[in-house]
């Protein structure tokens, strides 16, 4: 039986902190779920500091884990976070391309699925 590829987008997402400041003035932070098909685009979009964050579900980008007020999210809640997703707690600010994670992630998961 032929091997059937796995959509990334059907099975990962890229974890992502971002920052803005809100409308009414004050900084916000929130955690995003991305797809990895937006992720190279979201990071373009992101890095002009001109993207409204209220439109990225709407843009199908992916999915607001967490938000809040402020500098930076509470370390209780990047724990949460990195146990959501399975990434050591000191990995969730690494530079690491998460697109080879991802593919290896479902190479694994293509093996497991052939094997059953």
């Amino acid at each position: 039986m032929a091997q059937t590829a796995i959509p990334p987008d059907d099975v990962a997402r890229v974890v992502m902190l971002t920052f803005g400041n809100m409308e009414r003035g004050g900084m916000y932070w929130a955690y995003l779920a991305i797809k990895p098909s937006r992720y190279e685009e979201f990071k373009k979009i992101s890095a002009t500091k001109q993207y409204n964050i209220q439109n990225f579900v709407t843009d199908a980008f992916g999915e607001v884990i967490v938000s809040g007020e402020g500098g930076l999210p509470p370390r209780d809640i990047t724990k949460q976070v990195a146990k959501l997703f399975g990434i050591p707690y000191n990995q969730m600010f690494s530079d690491a391309d998460p697109m080879p994670i991802i593919a290896k992630a479902i190479e694994k998961l293509g093996e497991k699925k052939s094997s059953s």
